[in-house]
């Protein structure tokens, strides 16, 4: 009887160790459906594909969980919070000098996309990264319509000189794939660690590439956090439109003259974001200015305010100065676009104006913002 009890004991602790026996905790993601039903949101990603770190540094623990484990639960959440749009989708996973795509490239399926994350499990040998990445340029992207996004779920784990990852072939593939797609892709990375030397690396393939964002796994387990995420990948506040021109009226000037000021206040210029500790434009924020360029460019007799925003995270001093960059930034690319720089005032008021007043991602990723104040010129 005791060996019979010992035995089920070690089966169950078997259960627990490889997670098989386990069932996965339901996940409800937050819709963004709305939005885009709406016509506040329009889809700016027409495809993408998530490169998955299969190697052998995988199967380490990060807070007690094996790394492989919170790479499958991060992807399968960020599949089940894209909302319903018509998405090419690809999934490859990289390890022991191999790259190999389990799913697509094909419209987007979630339930058969989410069945192949589940295949990746226990990694082995090294990490390719390099390799994948250069695949998903020259195969499982190209002559793709449309803008595309690569997503890097790794821990960026990495020995300088040693025939692992190297950062420099990391670097090269990055490299050729700017050259060939230009601004139709965006890379971002969800590093399942947090070390220093990962965070590092994760941030300069961001920086090579010139658009995307880097974020940790940890930072998305809020689903308020994922969909924000989700959204800043996949879709994009719908251009403005200017108010339609009031009917021609037979009144009095001053009457005219009064209802001058409701016009430009018609006209809703939504905020720019920017990804943390930076002040450069993103692409998407740059088709939002052109629209309101355009529309000032129509209406002469409005100027506006570009107040520059920061998150909570840094000094008062600090943040003031990155909030001016903003500001500085935004106004020179709407003169760039042809709007009179006369016409535009900067102003910071660094971290002390928030939208949102939680302490998550999602939460500075809303604070991190240009804001316009639309006046009328005297």
């Amino acid at each position: 009887m005791k060996r019979a009890v010992y035995v089920l004991f070690s089966l169950a602790m078997l259960c627990l160790v490889f997670s098989g026996c386990a069932s996965k905790k339901a996940y409800t993601p937050l819709d963004l459906n709305a939005d885009l039903q709406s016509g506040k949101l329009v889809q700016k990603t027409n495809n993408f594909v998530v490169l998955l770190d299969h190697s052998s540094s995988m199967n380490d623990p990060y807070k007690g969980v094996a790394r492989h484990d919170i790479a499958q639960d991060v992807t399968s959440k960020l599949v089940q919070t894209i909302p319903n749009i018509p998405v090419t989708a690809g999934l490859r996973t990289f390890w022991a000098e191999k790259t190999k795509r389990l799913y697509g490239m094909e419209m987007l399926d979630k339930n058969k996309y989410i069945a192949q994350v589940d295949t990746v499990e226990w990694g082995s040998g090294q990490t390719p990264m390099g390799r994948a990445l250069t695949a998903a340029g020259d195969e499982d992207l190209k002559g793709l319509p449309g803008k595309s996004a690569i997503i890097v779920i790794s821990d960026f784990e990495h020995i300088e000189n040693v025939d692992d990852l190297q950062p420099k072939n990391v670097m090269a593939a990055i490299n050729k794939i700017k050259a060939d797609y230009g601004d139709r892709i965006c890379i971002y990375t969800i590093h399942v660690d947090n070390d220093a030397k990962g965070n590092i690396l994760a941030q300069n393939i961001i920086k090579e590439a010139g658009c995307g964002e880097a974020v940790l796994a940890e930072s998305l387990k809020d689903p308020e956090a994922m969909k924000e995420f989700v959204k800043r990948i996949f879709l994009d506040a719908a251009p403005v439109k200017a108010a339609a021109p009031a009917p021609v009226q037979e009144q009095a000037q001053p009457a005219a003259a009064a209802a001058a000021p409701a016009v430009a206040a018609a006209f809703d210029l939504a905020n720019i974001h920017f990804d943390f500790d930076k002040s450069s434009l993103r692409p998407e924020d740059r088709n939002i200015l052109k629209g309101h360029a355009e529309w000032l460019m129509k209406n002469k007799d409005a100027n506006i305010i570009v107040e520059g925003h920061c998150d909570e995270r840094g000094t008062t001093e600090y943040n003031l100065a990155l909030g001016e960059r903003r500001a500085t930034e935004t106004k020179k690319y709407l003169v760039e676009l042809g709007v009179p720089e006369g016409r535009i005032k900067t102003i910071s008021y660094g971290e002390e104006r928030p939208l949102d007043p939680g302490h998550t991602e999602a939460a500075w990723a809303k604070n991190r913002r240009a804001q316009f104040v639309l006046n009328k010129n005297p």
